[in-house]
């Protein structure tokens, strides 16, 4: 938990003075940030077929699932530019999208979003 406190601040931080000093290119964020979604979306769908073969499974199980999404996910390299090495853009942006509710990593996050907006 502490590393992603951590790699979403440094991410927030680095993208805020990207914006802040005219660094980035028009939509630039928005192109990456839809990249790492449709990763993640790829990544996601692996998951639930593994889990659909599972009969009877647990809730332990599809956290255990969900954890190992996020550590499968934060290993990728994907980069806003080539050059950009520093690993926390990638894992921070993926923590902001979690927040914004465009990524999880629960195998049921698309029912409990369902559930969260139609309350």
């Amino acid at each position: 938990m502490q590393n992603a406190l951590r790699d979403y601040y440094r991410a927030f931080k680095q993208r805020a003075a990207w914006v802040r000093n005219d660094l980035l290119y028009v939509n630039e964020l928005e192109k990456y940030e839809k990249r790492l979604i449709d990763e993640w979306d790829h990544a996601f769908g692996e998951m639930q077929d593994d889990l659909a073969e599972i009969k009877s499974l647990t809730e332990e199980e599809k956290a255990k699932a969900g954890r190992k999404l996020l550590s499968d996910i934060e290993k990728k390299d994907i980069r806003i530019r080539p050059k950009c090495e520093e690993a926390f853009v990638m894992r921070g942006s993926y923590h902001m999208l979690a927040n914004k509710l465009k990524v999880g990593w629960h195998v049921d996050f698309f029912e409990r979003l369902k559930g969260l907006l139609c309350t």
